[in-house]
């Protein structure tokens, strides 16, 4: 009977195992990261005081910066980007700032239409997003 083996000793499934988890781990963690760009779809954006709403926009952000922002039909959404379903909230420039390519990304989002120029109380806002990143 021969004792001939196909991985030496020193190379056991257990010793395998424990040698390919850590490559395993960064594989997995490079997977979850989030995107730099991210897609708000679906909400009614009011791109700056006075301006006509946009139903059913679609903002792109890049980073810390606003790309694009119009309808679902004419922005295209890149297929590694973080989407986010706004469907049914209003999203509105933060202070007196504006919802344009160049612009910073400085957006909050409220659960209803705005009343008026008044900034809005803090039980009307959903989430809010400061230079790219979501605040809550």
């Amino acid at each position: 009977m021969s004792t001939d083996k196909a991985y030496p000793e020193s190379m056991t499934a257990p010793r395998l195992a424990r040698a390919a988890a850590p490559l395993l781990f960064l594989c997995l963690l490079a997977g979850c990261q989030k995107s730099d760009t991210k897609i708000l779809i679906g909400a009614t954006t009011l791109p700056a005081a006075g301006a006509p709403p946009i139903t059913g926009s679609v903002i792109f952000v890049s980073g810390k910066t606003i790309r694009a922002v119009g309808l679902q039909k004419d922005v295209p959404i890149p297929q590694d980007s973080e989407r986010t379903d706004l469907a049914g909230t209003w999203v509105v420039p933060q202070g007196q700032g504006r919802i344009a390519p160049g612009e910073p990304a400085n957006l909050t989002v409220l659960r209803h239409a705005p009343q008026g120029a008044e900034p809005a109380s803090p039980s009307e806002i959903s989430r809010q997003m400061t230079d790219g990143q979501w605040k809550f």
